[in-house]
């Protein structure tokens, strides 16, 4: 029974793609592989018609997208907004980490028996400590930076119309 199952759901055609569109909470749209939800509508996906070879690039480029191209560029936009978010809250968690990181050290106290040479040494270390830690917040953070914007640019080019 379940291989009669999985033949029902295959596509009529070859080279047909069966997706399901849904709509999430926040009343975006996103197009899935399986059924997502109580509301997904099952959507047959057809290639573009095969360009004949006497066009130009230029031809092909201007031609409509295909709908299954579309639902691709619509997940992957949404996947990047998800992406865009959690980088967001990673952002406010690290500086958040930084901030206390920054506070541990500013209130460290060399102990108070320590003697003139011993203090100087306590001192530079910490503060060789202290611009270590800074080092790496600031590579942290330019880390997520890269990564935003590079999600950016990719967001960038998917809302580009098709032809350009």
């Amino acid at each position: 029974m379940p291989c009669a199952l999985l033949f029902a759901a295959m596509p009529a055609t070859a080279g047909e793609t069966l997706v399901y569109r849904c709509t999430a909470a926040d009343g975006s749209i996103r197009f899935e592989a399986n059924p997502c939800g109580p509301d997904a509508a099952a959507v047959t996906l057809r290639p573009s018609p095969a360009v004949p070879p006497a066009t130009t690039k230029k031809t092909r480029e201007a031609e409509a997208e295909s709908p299954q191209s579309f639902a691709l560029r619509q997940q992957r936009l949404v996947q990047i907004e998800g992406e865009v978010r959690d980088l967001a809250r990673e952002r406010e968690a690290l500086r958040a980490r930084h901030a206390d990181e920054r506070m541990a050290l500013a209130v460290r106290e060399a102990p108070a028996d320590l003697k003139p040479a011993q203090r100087a040494a306590f001192e530079k270390a910490r503060v060789r400590e202290r611009e270590g830690v800074e080092r790496r917040q600031v590579k942290e953070m330019e880390l997520l930076e890269r990564r935003a914007a590079r999600l950016e640019r990719e967001r960038t080019r998917l809302l580009q119309p098709a032809g350009r």
